[in-house]
C-alpha cells in the first residue's frame, strides 16, 4: 500500500512538472511572435492595438519628423518676408509704406502678388456708434522698370527681387505732375539721389551717388572750379540749389562742367553703364488715394500668384 501512495505522489509531480514547463513554453512562444507584445513589429499592429490612454496620441497620430502644412503656404514662405514699414504711424498713401524682402538665394518675381489689410476680420465702429463690417482690401503689385531713364521713356516688366533686394511699397502713386514724370515703378540706381531735390520721396532715396571730385574732367575746370566742387555733398545739384551764386561768381566753363555732372540725368549718362549702377532697392507704387494700412494697428499679408500666403505681419 506504500509503494502504491507512493507512485501516485511521483506520478503527481510529473504531471505538475510537464504542466509547467508547458505553460512556460506558451509564453515563451507567445513573446518571440510578438502576438502578445509586438516587439519586433510583426504580428498585432499598433493601429488594431487599443489606446490604453485616450488623451494621449498614439505613436501612429504623431507628425514624422519635419512634417509641415506646407499645403496651405507659399514656397516662398522664409525667403520673402514683409514689414510694417510707417504703415502703423500714417495714413496719407504718398508716405505709407511697407517693405517686402528677398532674404532666400534666388531671384523672385514679385509682380501680380497681392497685398491684403485686415479689414472683415474685426468690426469697425462708425461715428454713428454701430459695428459694421468692411470687406478687407486686396491690391496688386504692378510691374516696374529696371531702368530710370532720363528721358522718361519706360521699358516696363515684372518686378524682380534678386537675393537681397527689398522693395519699398508705396500707397500711392507715382510722381506724374512734376516736369519729369515718373509714371511707374522702378529700380533705383547710384543717381537716384538727385531726385531727392525734386520729388517727396519718403522714405528718401538713397544719397550714395559718386564722389564730385572723381567725376571726370575735373582736372580741366579751374582751381576755384574745383574748391567748390570738391565740397559738394553727393547727390546735390547745384543748378537747382545755389544758381544764383554759380551765375554770379564762376566763370562759364565751371557753370558748364557742374551742369554736365550734378543732376540726375548728368549722373545717369556719365555712369549708366557702371558696374554698381543698378542699387538693390525698388519703389513700387499701388496708385491708391487712401490708406491701405489702419492706424495704429492692422495685418499685412503677402500672398504668391497662386494665392498661397508668402507672409504676414501684425502691429
Amino acid at each position: 500500500m506504500k509503494k502504491q501512495s507512493g507512485f501516485i505522489q511521483v506520478l503527481f509531480a510529473l504531471v505538475i512538472g510537464a504542466a509547467l514547463i508547458l505553460f512556460v513554453f506558451y509564453l515563451w512562444n507567445s513573446f518571440s511572435s510578438g502576438a502578445a507584445f509586438n516587439s519586433v513589429g510583426t504580428g498585432v499592429s499598433n493601429s488594431s492595438a487599443p489606446n490604453l490612454f485616450p488623451n494621449i496620441p498614439s505613436e501612429n497620430s504623431l507628425p514624422t519628423s519635419g512634417s509641415s502644412n506646407s499645403s496651405s503656404g507659399s514656397p516662398y514662405q522664409g525667403s520673402i518676408q514683409i514689414s510694417s514699414g510707417d504703415a502703423a504711424s500714417t495714413y496719407q498713401p504718398n508716405d505709407e509704406y511697407i517693405q517686402i524682402s528677398n532674404n532666400g538665394q534666388s531671384s523672385v518675381d514679385i509682380s501680380g502678388w497681392t497685398l491684403e489689410n485686415a479689414y472683415g476680420t474685426r468690426p469697425i465702429q462708425t461715428t454713428g456708434n454701430q459695428a459694421v463690417n468692411i470687406t478687407p482690401e486686396k491690391v496688386t503689385i504692378p510691374n516696374g522698370t529696371n531702368f530710370l531713364d532720363p528721358s522718361g521713356n519706360f521699358v516696363t516688366g515684372p518686378i524682380i527681387l534678386q537675393p537681397g533686394d527689398t522693395a519699398i511699397v508705396t500707397t500711392g502713386g507715382p510722381f506724374v505732375a512734376y516736369p519729369f514724370k515718373i509714371t511707374t515703378s522702378f529700380r533705383a540706381n547710384i543717381c537716384a539721389g538727385y531726385l531727392n531735390y525734386t520729388y517727396p520721396f519718403d522714405p528718401q532715396l538713397s544719397n550714395d551717388c559718386p564722389l564730385p571730385q572723381n567725376e571726370p574732367g575735373i582736372n580741366a575746370v579751374t582751381d576755384v572750379c574745383y574748391n567748390y566742387v570738391r565740397y559738394l555733398s553727393q547727390c546735390y545739384d547745384p543748378q537747382l540749389e545755389d544758381a544764383t551764386n554759380l551765375r554770379n561768381n564762376f566763370q562759364q566753363n565751371c557753370v558748364s562742367y557742374i551742369d554736365e555732372h550734378f543732376s540726375y540725368a548728368a549722373c545717369v549718362g556719365n555712369h549708366e553703364n557702371d558696374a554698381n549702377f543698378n542699387e538693390s532697392t525698388w519703389r513700387v507704387f499701388l496708385g491708391l488715394n487712401h490708406e491701405l494700412w489702419h492706424s495704429p494697428d492692422d495685418s499685412i499679408k503677402l500672398y504668391d500668384g497662386k494665392g498661397l500666403l508668402v507672409d504676414e505681419v501684425d502691429y
